[in-house]
Parts: structure tokens; C-alpha cells; sequence
């Protein structure tokens, strides 16, 4: 009963990039719902909308980082920064704040991309952290681009536009909020857009056909290197699969196989 209990805690313990994962997943579906609650309370601007969800993917950013003293200083200016002005921003809806607020934020996750991308491309074996990172790197990015759609739609009103299903620009378009700006971010990222949401500015234009060559280029990098890694480990003979599991488990199986090469 007591190895049961423990072993949630020694996952977490030992796989930070997926709890980091977990939140970015989390953010994703639940960012295009947001509009669902903007709809519902209509004092309630996008930005405040997804507070929730910025603040557990915050706390995950946090927490996977937090193994090295330097990173756990970044973490309480940075962080204890995007916490107080995202509860500010929601308390309170002025442009000026909500600006500072996104900058804080993409401030934040640009550094946390930093850390993570370092860990992953000096790793010298592939595990089942390392591609919980190198998937949350990606992911961060499509959440990141999306902080820097919503900035520019503040600055602009009007460079993004929703299309309606008739197919045909609305004379008054539905307000783009950031819940949607991240799941047009994630889809320009993965160049599946669904053509709901366009840009409608000659920066935005730009920005998104950067967006869409960075995801091309990040995955191309990605896969370069978790190749590069796993043909190290079979020339070195410290190839094995690449499985979920903590340590303790590791060495039980371990221990296993040595027994049926004993007997």
C-alpha cells in the first residue's frame, strides 16, 4: 500500500517535462473554451478568461524547472511576476495592464523554452523525460505565439478576424479573444489552420508565416537530434527501449532479466 502511494510522487518527481506536458496539453483544449465563458459573463474579457490556465501552466513551468538554484531564482521573479499581474488583469481590465501582463508572460515562457531546450539538447540518453520535453518545447511555442497574437490584437484591434461558417467576413465580426488566438497559434504551428481565423494586418500576415516556417524547421531539429541521440546510444551498447517508468522500476526489470540470464 505504501509503494502504491509513493509512486505518483517518484513519477513526478522523476518526469517534470510531462507534468509540464500535462499542463500544456491542458491549456490547449481548454483555451478555445474560454470563449464559451466570455460568452456566458460579458465583464469577462478573453485574457481574464484563461487565467486559470495560465496560472496551473505556470506552476508546471515552475516546477519542471526548478532542479538548479539559477532557475529557481529566474522562476520566483518571473513567475511570482506573471501570477501577480495575471490576477491584476483579471481583477481589473485596462489595456496598459493587460499588455504588461502578456509581456511578463511570454517573457516567462521564453525562458522556460530556453531551459528546457538546453536539457534536451545536451542529454546524452534518450528517456522518456527527454520526450516529454522535447514535445512540451514545441507546444510551448504554438502557447507562446499565441501570447504575441493577443498582444498584437490589443495594440490593433482588428488584425485577426473570425470567419464565420457562411464563409463571408460578419459587418461586425466576433471579437478575436486570446482563448482563440491560442488554438490559431497551434494550428498555424502544426499547418492545419482551419481557416476560421485570419489575419488581417500586414504584421499579423508576417507573423503568422513565421510561425508556420518555425514549426517546420523546429520539428526537422527535433527529430535530428532525438535520432542523433538514439544512434549514439546503439554504438555505445547503452541502447534500451525507452519506457515510462521510474527508477525503482528500472531496477526491478533489471533485476528480472538478470535472474532468467542466471537461470
Amino acid at each position: 500500500m505504501r509503494e502504491s502511494r509513493s509512486k505518483p510522487a517518484i513519477l513526478l518527481q522523476e518526469y517534470p517535462f510531462g507534468v509540464l506536458l500535462a499542463s500544456l496539453m491542458l491549456t490547449i483544449v481548454g483555451a478555445p473554451l474560454a470563449t464559451k465563458f466570455v460568452a456566458l459573463i460579458p465583464k469577462l474579457h478573453g485574457q481574464a478568461a484563461i487565467a486559470p490556465l495560465v496560472l496551473v501552466l505556470t506552476v508546471a513551468a515552475a516546477y519542471s524547472i526548478w532542479s538548479t538554484a539559477r532557475n529557481r531564482a529566474a522562476f520566483i521573479f518571473l513567475g511570482g511576476l506573471v501570477v501577480a499581474l495575471l490576477c491584476l488583469s483579471t481583477l481589473f481590465r485596462h489595456d496598459s495592464l493587460v499588455a504588461v501582463n502578456l509581456v511578463s508572460q511570454m517573457a516567462f515562457l521564453t525562458y522556460v523554452i530556453f531551459v528546457v531546450v538546453k536539457v534536451v539538447f545536451r542529454a546524452s540518453l534518450v528517456d522518456g523525460n527527454i520526450l516529454c520535453g522535447a514535445a512540451s518545447v514545441y507546444l510551448m511555442i504554438g502557447v507562446l505565439i499565441g501570447f504575441i497574437y493577443s498582444f498584437i490584437e490589443l495594440l490593433d484591434p482588428g488584425s485577426f478576424a473570425i470567419i464565420p461558417p457562411t464563409g463571408q467576413l460578419a459587418p461586425s465580426p466576433d471579437k478575436v479573444h486570446a482563448g482563440w488566438l491560442i488554438y490559431f497559434s497551434l494550428t498555424t504551428l502544426t499547418t492545419v489552420s482551419m481557416g476560421d481565423i485570419v489575419p488581417a494586418t500586414d504584421i499579423a500576415r508576417s507573423m503568422v508565416v513565421l510561425e508556420a516556417v518555425i514549426g517546420q524547421i523546429l520539428i526537422v531539429l527535433m527529430m535530428a537530434r532525438l535520432v542523433g541521440l538514439h544512434v549514439a546510444q546503439v554504438s555505445s551498447g547503452h541502447n534500451r527501449p525507452v519506457a515510462f517508468e521510474t527508477t525503482e522500476g528500472r531496477q526491478r526489470s533489471k533485476e528480472r532479466r538478470h535472474g532468467r540470464r542466471s537461470g
